[in-house]
């Protein structure tokens, strides 16, 4: 088989898996979800077996911790969501007001706008001098005021549109949860039996080979998706404290805004940075206060992300920057904010899988950054 071939059908293989993952987001968003927790968890249970608990005692044993968190953790975050939506309102007419008060186009540009306008045929008709510029411009009327509002009413529809968006889809993420939480169940209780199914299926060297597919495959996953978790808590937390410092209102819906946001990979965590700084300058007394928050979570970001992420990472998880905010676009418009949080995890296990099977190391360098 020629080469082209041979790409042609990976391209198709491809195209076909990411439409039939489309086409099957309601079954399989949750078993992504546990599967890359399955994975986040692990670090843990080794660490919790090395201290002597048994391999059923240490997963049971973390998968309550995690649920407790997660459930403490998430009335905190909730409450906080819910007391901003309340306040939203008035930080909404207060960035209104902020933008009707900036100065329109025919004031910033007086001498264009000018030269743009041409005298009146009636005008022309009289004999008037119309060198000497346009005559004055009578007091805007009514309707004319109206339209230097237009900028702040667009503002405040899509603040409402944004905020139905994000509120309709964290509900939908919170529904399933429970979901997650049943297959993550299974996938403890089934991974302890699978290298001995596999066994019994393919005896021999073979069984041997996918096996040792599967633990590279298990220990890259494990590290990429620890690094991601650590980096996140780490940024989350450290961001969380110079909110808190400054007294800037909702500090802990920010900080997990942070650690969230790190698995949207590239664009997660420079959104992030907007809100806590556009409410810094809302909340806070003084300027000079709110530049310097500013500021400083911009750098807190760069030193995770750009500093911190990188090296603990290394090469074999770089993906190319281009093929990554294509693979965010699309999963976003197929899965919405949940297919955000999933595009990374999902194109880095497909490198991972790619490097790990043999003939297909060349796909993995494509997909890599360097």
């Amino acid at each position: 088989m020629s080469r082209a071939a041979e790409a042609g059908i990976v391209v198709m293989a491809v195209l076909a898996l990411a439409g039939a993952f489309t086409w099957l987001g309601p079954v399989l968003k949750p078993f992504l979800v546990a599967v890359f927790l399955f994975y986040v968890t692990q670090f843990g249970a080794k660490m919790l077996a090395r201290i002597g608990l048994g391999p059923h005692t240490a997963y049971t044993g973390l998968l309550g911790i995690v649920i407790i968190l997660a459930v403490l953790f998430g009335q905190l975050v909730y409450r906080e969501a819910a007391i901003f939506v309340n306040k939203w309102p008035k930080y909404e007419g207060r960035i209104t007001k902020a933008i009707n008060s900036l100065p329109q186009v025919d004031q910033l540009l007086p001498d264009v706008v000018g030269i743009g306008r041409s005298a009146s045929p009636a005008a022309e008709a009289r004999g008037e001098d119309t060198a000497a510029g346009p005559p004055p411009t009578p007091p805007a009327a009514p309707a004319e005021a109206a339209s230097s509002g237009q900028l702040g009413e667009l503002f405040g529809s899509f603040s409402k549109s944004a905020l139905d968006y994000v509120l309709r889809h964290t509900l939908g993420v919170a529904e399933v949860f429970v979901l997650v939480l049943v297959y993550l169940v299974f996938l403890f209780v089934g991974s302890r039996k699978l290298p001995e199914r596999i066994r019994r299926a393919f005896p021999g060297e073979q069984a041997e080979r996918l096996l040792s597919i599967g633990d590279g495959i298990t220990r890259s996953m494990e590290r990429f998706m620890a690094v991601k978790t650590i980096v996140g808590l780490g940024m989350g937390a450290t961001a969380g404290l110079l909110m808190y410092g400054f007294g800037l209102d909702h500090w802990l819906l920010w900080a997990f805004l942070f650690f969230a946001s790190n698995y949207i990979t590239y664009i997660g965590s420079i959104v992030a940075c907007i809100p806590p700084i556009v409410m810094a300058f809302l909340d806070l007394n003084s300027v000079t206060a709110a530049v310097v928050l500013g500021v400083l979570l911009v750098a807190n970001r760069m030193l995770w992300i750009d500093f911190v992420e990188i090296r603990m990472s290394g090469k074999e998880l770089n993906l190319d920057p281009t093929l990554m905010f294509l693979w965010l676009s699309y999963w976003g418009w197929a899965w919405g904010v949940l297919g955000l949080l999933l595009a990374y995890p999902m194109m880095a296990a497909v490198k991972i899988a790619l490097t790990h099977m043999k003939g297909a190391a060349g796909w993995a360098v494509l997909l890599s950054e360097e």
